[in-house]
C-alpha cells in the first residue's frame, strides 16, 4: 500500500470533530487509516493522547495497533489508551467497585458452576455431549444481546426451565462475587444508568473513541459506546458489514447499517480499495457477497494488479480421503517437498509452509487433513485446539467392537457397544470388571428371548476374530447393523447423518493399514498427542502450515489459501441454510475467500450414490 494513502483513507484520516462511519472491505487499509488518525488528531488537532480511547475485539489486536502506532510515532511517546471491550469495561468496573482479576471467573469453574446448577434442579436433562458448555453460550448471547431470560428461546429447555438455569447460574455468581466477561458490560451500563457523575467523569477521560472492527459490535456494547461518547459524538467507527460473523455472541450487521440514523449528522467514507487480493480473486469474492440484501451497496476495486497465471481454482473429488490426499499433495508440491508436472497449473512458485493456510468453516472439519498432513511429514500449526477425527462417537464405537472381540472384554468396553444395536441388555447383568457371555446366558436363562440375542452376540464377536480389521469394521457395520443403528441415532441426536457415515468410512480405510487393534490404538494415541502439540504454541507457527476455522481467520492474511469441504451443508452450514444465518455463512465464507493474496483453491467432495455431496450454493454464485 503507498505511504501516501489513497483518496478516501486521507478523507477519514484528516476528519475532524463529531461521528463518522468509515466501510473498511478486505485489504483496504483500516490499521493505517486508524494509526494516521490518531497521531493526526494529536499534532494537528491538538487532542490530549490520554483522551484518546481505541477499542478492538481481541488483545492481540489492541496490542498490534497499539505497536503499529507507537511504530509510526517514530520514538515520540503518546499515552493513547487501546484496549477490548472487556478490558476497557473491567477497568471501569475496577476503579468504582475495586474488583481484581480474581473476581473473573475461569471457563473451567463456569462449567462446574452449570454442573451444579443442572444438578440441583428437578429437570429432564438432554443427553447430549458438553451440555453445560451449549447453556453457557446460550447465556452468553442473551446477555450479550440484552435479553430477558425467560424471552430466549433456549435450543434444550422450555423457556421457565431455561429462566430458572440462568437465574440460579447468576445467584452463585452473586454470592461468590464472580463475574464472567458477559457481565462487564452489562454491569458498566448498569452503572453508568445508575451514576450520572461516574459516566462525567469517563466521558470527560475519553472526549475521542476510536472503534475497530465495529461491525462485531453487539447491542450492549453499543449502548455503553453511545453513553461514553456523548456528549460530543466524537465517534469514529472502523469496519465492514460484509464480515459480520458474530451472530452468536449478539454481533448484527443492522448496528452498523442503523450508524446514520442514531447519528444523523454522521459522515461516511468507503475505503473501496483492495490492496490485498489479486483482482480475479476479489472479482468472485464480490460476486458472492453481493447476493447478500442486509448490507451496505458498495463495490470493492482492485488496488493491484492481477499478475501471472491464474489465482483461482476450483476441484471436485470423489472422497473426503481424496480430497485430503489432494491438499496434502499440492501443499507438498508448493512448498517445492515433491514436484510434479500438475502443480505447474496452479503455481511454479516455492512459498514458504507459513504463507499457506487452510481454513475450514468449523473446527472439527480439519482433523482429516492433519492426519494426512503428519502421515506426509508437513508441519502444521492450528490457531484452536482441533478435535481428533477418531473422538467422533462412531469411531469410538467401532474401536470399542474391534477392543472387546480382539483384545479386552472390560466392562467399561462392553458398556459402549452392548446396545449399538439395541439388543436390551441391562447394565445390571453385569457383575464383574469383565464379560463373560456364557455368564450372561445364565443371568438371562428365565428369560427365553434374550437367549437368541446372547448367541447371536457371540456368534458375531467370533466372526470379527476371524478377520482383518477391515473386514471386521466392515461386518460391524452391515452384518451386525451398527450402521443402520447409527443413521437413526444421528437422526434421534439432531446430527448430519453423512457426517456419522463420513467419520465410519474414514475408520475403515484407517484401519486397512493396521494388522493389530494394540497397533491401531498406537496410532490413534501418537497423532492425538501431535494434535496436542501443534496448537500448542502461537510463537512456533513459523515454518508450518496454518489451519484454521472461518471465524479464526478474520484479519488474518495469507498469499495462498485452501477452502476444502465447500459442500452444501458444510458451508452454508446445514443449520443456516435461509434468511440471516444463511447471510451470515455467506459472509463467513467471503472472509475466508479474502485472506487470499495470490491463489486461492476451492474444493468440495461428490460422495458415493449412498452417501451423496453436493457443491455449495456458493460455488455457483461466484
Amino acid at each position: 500500500m503507498p505511504d501516501s494513502g489513497s483518496k478516501a483513507q486521507k478523507e477519514a484520516i484528516c476528519f475532524g470533530a463529531g461521528p463518522m462511519l468509515v466501510l473498511a472491505g478486505p485489504g483496504s487499509g483500516k490499521t493505517y487509516v486508524i494509526t494516521r488518525r490518531i497521531r493526526h488528531l494529536i499534532e494537528k488537532g491538538g487532542i490530549e493522547p490520554s483522551e484518546i480511547l481505541v477499542i478492538t475485539f481481541t488483545k492481540a489486536a489492541a496490542m498490534e495497533m497499539k505497536e503499529r502506532f507507537e511504530k509510526l510515532c517514530e520514538g515520540k511517546f503518546y499515552p493513547v489508551n487501546f484496549g477490548t471491550f472487556h478490558a476497557v469495561f473491567y477497568h471501569i468496573l475496577s476503579c468504582t467497585y475495586h474488583y481484581s482479576f480474581q473476581n473473573i471467573i475461569t471457563q473451567q469453574k463456569k462449567k462446574e458452576y452449570m454442573q451444579t446448577v443442572l444438578n440441583s434442579l428437578p429437570l429432564e436433562l438432554p443427553e447430549i455431549d458438553g451440555l453445560e458448555g451449549e447453556i453457557l453460550s446460550e447465556i452468553s448471547y442473551l446477555k450479550n444481546s440484552g435479553m430477558k431470560a425467560e424471552n430466549y428461546k433456549s435450543a434444550w429447555f422450555e423457556p421457565k426451565d431455561f429462566a430458572r438455569i440462568y437465574d440460579r447460574y447468576q445467584e452463585m455468581l452473586k454470592k461468590s462475587r464472580l463475574l464472567d466477561f458477559d457481565d462487564m458490560v452489562a454491569d458498566c451500563l448498569g452503572l453508568f444508568r445508575k451514576r450520572a457523575d461516574i459516566l462525567r467523569k469517563w466521558q470527560d477521560q475519553f472526549r475521542y473513541i476510536l472503534v475497530d472492527e465495529f461491525q462485531d459490535i453487539n447491542p450492549m456494547q453499543y449502548q455503553v459506546v453511545r453513553m461514553l461518547a456523548e456528549p460530543e459524538n466524537n465517534l469514529f467507527v472502523v469496519g465492514d458489514d460484509d464480515q459480520s460473523i458474530y451472530s452468536f455472541r449478539g454481533a448484527s450487521p443492522s448496528l452498523m447499517l442503523g450508524f446514520e440514523r442514531d447519528y444523523p449528522e454522521a459522515k461516511k467514507v468507503c475505503l473501496s480499495q483492495n490492496f490485498r487480493s489479486r483482482p480475479e480473486i476479489l472479482e468472485k469474492a464480490g460476486l458472492l457477497i453481493g447476493k447478500n440484501k442486509e448490507r451496505f451497496a458498495k463495490k470493492i476495486e482492485p488496488g493491484r494488479e492481477e499478475g501471472e497465471g491464474k489465482s483461482f481454482f476450483i476441484y471436485p473429488f470423489e472422497t473426503a480421503e481424496k480430497q485430503c490426499s489432494f491438499l496434502a499433495g499440492k501443499i507438498s508440491e508448493m512448498c517445492g517437498l515433491s514436484a510434479s508436472e500438475e502443480r505447474q497449473k496452479v503455481t511454479s512458485q516455492i512459498w514458504k509452509p507459513e504463507e499457506i493456510a487452510i481454513i475450514y468453516r468449523t473446527n472439527s472439519d480439519a482433523s482429516m487433513l492433519a492426519e494426512k498432513l503428519t502421515q506426509e511429514g508437513i508441519p502444521f500449526f492450528m490457531r484452536e485446539r482441533l478435535k481428533s477425527i477418531y473422538g467422533h462417537p462412531v469411531c469410538q464405537d467401532l474401536l470399542a467392537y474391534l477392543e472387546f472381540a480382539l483384545e479386552n472384554r472390560s466392562r467399561k468396553t462392553f458398556l459402549r457397544i452392548m446396545n449399538r444395536p439395541v439388543r436390551y441388555i441391562a447394565r445390571n447383568a453385569l457383575n464383574s470388571d469383565m464379560v463373560s457371555i456364557p455368564e450372561l446366558q445364565r443371568f438371562y436363562r428365565d428369560r427365553p428371548y434374550m437367549i437368541p440375542v446372547l448367541d447371536r452376540l457371540q456368534k458375531d464377536l467370533t466372526m470379527i476374530v476371524n478377520m482383518d480389521l477391515y473386514a471386521a469394521v466392515n461386518y460391524i457395520r452391515k452384518g451386525i447393523g451398527y450402521e443402520a443403528w447409527m443413521k437413526k441415532e444421528a437422526v434421534h441426536k439432531r446430527a448430519e447423518v453423512s457426517e456419522w457415515l463420513q467419520a465410519a468410512d474414514y475408520f475403515q480405510n484407517t484401519v486397512r493399514r493396521f494388522s493389530s487393534v494394540e497397533d491401531l490404538k498406537e496410532y490413534i494415541e501418537e497423532f492425538e498427542e501431535k494434535l496436542l502439540i501443534a496448537g500448542d504454541n502461537e510463537k512456533e507457527k513459523e515454518g508450518k502450515v496454518q489451519l484454521l476455522t472461518m471465524h479464526a481467520s478474520k484479519g488474518l492474511e495469507f498469499p495462498v489459501v485452501f477452502l476444502p469441504d465447500c459442500n452444501e451443508g458444510k458451508t452454508p452450514h446445514r443449520k443456516s441454510l435461509s434468511g440471516p444465518q444463511l447471510e451470515e455463512e455467506r459472509r463467513m465464507f467471503y472472509v475466508g475467500m479474502t485472506r487470499a493474496k495470490e491463489k486461492l483453491i476451492l474444493t468440495w467432495v461428490k460422495g458415493t450414490g449412498e452417501n451423496p455431496g453436493f457443491p455449495s450454493r456458493f460455488l455457483g454464485e461466484m
